[in-house]
């Protein structure tokens, strides 16, 4: 499939996240073994098999959720793109988002198209919420 900007790209994956669809998620991934994935506090999986193989296990073992995300920061070249996210997940009925899980997603262009190369998120402690537009004034 081909996403015409990174921002392209990234909502299809959370689109493909949210609704579990693992056709969908690996249509975002780059079509080579260069990529890889590591979800919260597991081992890296790495190339094409790996990457779908831990989507199809995450989508199986998941109930309904939702989920929301917040752009912390990005980084925009020709042809790649990081962009650092908070992901807030809303299980099942709960009323309101458990504490983020802060995301790396790097995405490479390659001809006409952005395609995700890496997913790493990790959960952050408690304190470590900060956000995205720290404020004007720093006191030291």
């Amino acid at each position: 499939m081909i996403f015409s900007t990174p921002e392209a790209a990234e909502a299809a994956f959370y689109a493909a996240f949210e609704s579990r669809n693992l056709d969908a998620m690996m249509a975002v991934w780059a079509d080579d073994d260069s990529i890889a994935c590591i979800h919260p506090l597991s081992a890296p999986l790495d190339g094409r098999v790996a990457v779908s193989a831990g989507w199809h296990s995450m989508f199986e073992a998941a109930g309904q959720f939702r989920i929301q995300v917040e752009v912390a920061h990005e980084i925009l070249e020709a042809t790649q793109a990081v962009r650092i996210v908070r992901e807030y997940l809303v299980i099942g009925q709960e009323a309101g988002p458990r504490p983020p899980i802060l995301a790396t997603n790097l995405y490479r262009k390659e001809g006409e198209g952005w395609n995700l190369v890496l997913h790493h998120a990790s959960p952050l402690q408690v304190g470590d919420v900060r956000p995205a537009h720290p404020p004007s004034v720093v006191l030291h």
